[in-house]
């Protein structure tokens, strides 16, 4: 079965053993442990789930499994037991495509897609354009100003009021 190493926990050393010795001399000790806490994680998860995917919908419990975080990484969502459950690579990538829900121990889970229309590269870059534009343009009372007025404002206000008469006066 594919799933030997994970039905009992192996020390670091035992782990790290079959690995390229090359590979492995590379890595910092700092990845070394968190690849080492990523397997003791799925090894407590698999056999906790029997190495059975927990989706009560299951359609295909013949395929591959992995990983679940039920609150994402992304989201904040740890690297534990209670965040993790067994799935299958199918109900897997049909969850994390918005295709299908997840139902197991009582809770039902959905990813919620976006429209599919927009045109998200274009979107960013248009937004990271108009950023540029705010960098570049001050905001005076409301109304945008170009820097160059925003320039000359200031060099008009640094003046005395003496010298505002005077140009006043002209």
């Amino acid at each position: 079965m594919a799933y030997e190493k994970f039905k009992t926990v192996m020390s670091p050393t035992e782990f790290f053993s079959d690995w390229n010795k090359a590979s492995l001399d590379a890595i910092s000790d700092s990845n070394k442990e968190e690849i080492y806490n990523k397997y003791l994680l799925k090894c407590v998860v698999f056999q906790r789930d029997n190495f059975k995917c927990v989706n009560e919908g299951c359609d295909s419990p013949e395929s591959d499994l992995t990983l679940h975080h039920i609150k994402f990484r992304k989201n904040n969502g740890k690297d534990s037991p209670r965040n993790a459950c067994t799935l299958c690579k199918s109900c897997h990538k049909n969850f994390h495509r918005g295709k299908e829900p997840l139902t197991f121990w009582g809770a039902t889970y959905r990813v919620h897609i976006e429209d599919k229309g927009i045109d998200w590269k274009d979107l960013k870059f248009k937004n990271r354009r108009y950023r540029k534009t705010l960098k570049i343009q001050g905001e005076f009372g409301g109304i945008r100003i170009s820097y160059e007025l925003w320039v000359l404002l200031m060099k008009y206000l640094d003046k005395s009021y003496e010298e505002m008469d005077a140009i006043d006066d002209d």
